[in-house]
């Protein structure tokens, strides 16, 4: 018989207190009408990429500065050799100079509505996705062969090609590419 209490008292506060009390925390955020961010939070939504901060920005232009689309769209922008083609060509053309880094080496930019790419951004992570610093003949490498590649089919979204955010993410065990993302 304890035990039927004791469940339900916990339907009864899942099910019923839990969100009352979440509606009512939600809705008195919502009288005031305004949003302050606390320190560190971003001021754009996460894929934004400042062009006048980015690297390889100068001379590189968007279609439309409104109207940057995310990467993930149904007819998504693709390397135009395909994945295939990217890893080859990278695999091929990275060399390990007896690096000892460990994390994700992630390359963020921008591929405008004609295919090109610029506005770079380097984010840097262990494996544990704690912000590090990698060995910067590495990084540079990385970040010059990534920007060899230069051919891309753009975003297509509503019967127009279109800028897009694109990353790509290189997971590196001691000094070894073991996995490129997407």
């Amino acid at each position: 018989m304890k035990r039927n209490g004791v469940l339900e008292l916990g339907r009864f506060v899942f099910g019923v207190l839990l969100p009352l009390v979440s509606f009512i925390s939600c809705s008195s955020n919502s009288r005031n009408n305004t949003y302050i961010p606390k320190d560190n939070q971003f001021s754009h939504s996460a894929q934004y990429i400042d062009m006048g901060k980015s690297l390889l920005s100068e001379g590189f232009e968007v279609c439309d500065t409104n109207y940057i689309i995310q990467y993930y769209n149904p007819e998504r922008a693709t390397y135009s050799k395909g994945k295939n083609g990217l890893r080859k060509f990278i695999l091929s053309n990275y060399e390990n100079r007896n690096y000892s880094d460990s994390g994700y080496l992630n390359i963020r930019f921008i591929i405008n509505c004609k295919g090109e790419a610029g506005c770079y951004v380097i984010h840097e992570n262990d494996l544990n996705l704690t912000p590090k610093t990698f060995n910067e003949d590495l990084k540079q490498q990385l970040f010059l062969l990534t920007t060899q590649l230069k051919k891309w089919n753009p975003n297509f979204t509503y019967e127009k090609h279109r800028d897009s955010y694109m990353y790509i993410s290189y997971r590196i065990e001691n000094g070894e590419i073991t996995e490129i993302i997407p």
